[in-house]
């Protein structure tokens, strides 16, 4: 029997998140649907789920947070043991710079593509 692939979208509840959770799910991948907010992760599966795509989970992720991104990875070795594909879809405004000075002198740069298809 051949392993699904395992994908986890960040900001997966809503927008362009929910609509690449709800395609890769049609494609037979297992999906982890990854929001901040867990009443909208919580509501965004059921609706995927009742749709007849059971191949979706909810796992809360805060991706500022070092602890949330601990619990998700702990839950993927543990539950899954592998991740195949990762959307970073999770909208947040702003970059975290720990040691501006660093950052600076060191090289540092932001870097914004653009693709059109």
């Amino acid at each position: 029997m051949e392993d699904k692939r395992l994908a986890v979208v960040t900001g997966g509840n809503r927008g362009i998140g929910f609509e690449i959770c709800r395609q890769l799910a049609l494609k037979g991948v297992e999906v982890i649907l990854t929001s901040r907010n867990q009443d909208g992760g919580v509501k965004a599966v059921e609706k995927l789920n009742i749709s007849g795509l059971t191949n979706v989970v909810f796992h809360q992720l805060d991706i500022k947070d070092p602890s949330s991104i601990a619990c998700l990875a702990k839950f993927i070795e543990t539950r899954f043991k592998k991740l195949d594909i990762l959307v970073n879809n999770a909208a947040e405004v702003g970059i975290i710079i720990q040691d501006q000075e660093e950052f600076r002198t060191g090289g540092g740069f932001v870097s914004i593509s653009l693709y059109k298809s």
